[in-house]
């Protein structure tokens, strides 16, 4: 079974088994894994634990490590601010068309919209790299020459 969504999941858990010591959600699209997905990291998994943590207060061990004493005391404090929320899409939905605000928007000042006139830059590093901290010999080794 895939849980996806943890609100409704940790609300079911906590009103049939309030004494659950036990939980790991790992594997699953509600625990957010830094390895399967590249737009999740560290910090996200720590949300995720301090909030499961805050509504499963019993809780002494969550997918692969205990709960620390720190970690519940941390999850009482920020616990309930924890939680992600999605977007839908349908709230997401395509700009009416009657809207053209984005199409007349434009990031460049105005002396320079027509292309002709850009103003860019060109330079040279002036930090010279030099010895063992060179960038160019970071990645070769004695036995690759």
């Amino acid at each position: 079974m895939y849980i996806s969504n943890i609100d409704s999941f940790t609300d079911k858990l906590k009103a049939n088994c309030p004494s659950l010591t036990y939980l790991s959600m790992l594997g699953n699209q509600a625990c957010p894994n830094e390895l399967l997905s590249l737009d999740k990291d560290e910090e996200d998994y720590q949300r995720y634990r301090y909030y499961v943590i805050f509504k499963l207060e019993k809780l002494r061990f969550l997918d692969s490590r205990p709960v620390k004493e720190s970690e519940r005391n941390e999850a009482k404090r920020v616990g309930s601010y924890m939680r992600v929320v999605k977007a839908d899409e349908t709230d997401m939905g395509a700009p009416n068309s009657s809207d053209t605000s984005a199409e007349k928007y434009n990031p460049l000042p105005e002396d320079t919209k027509d292309g002709g006139q850009h103003q860019g830059t060109f330079g040279r590093c002036r930090y010279v790299y030099y010895g063992r901290h060179s960038e160019g010999n970071r990645f070769i080794r004695n036995s690759d020459l």
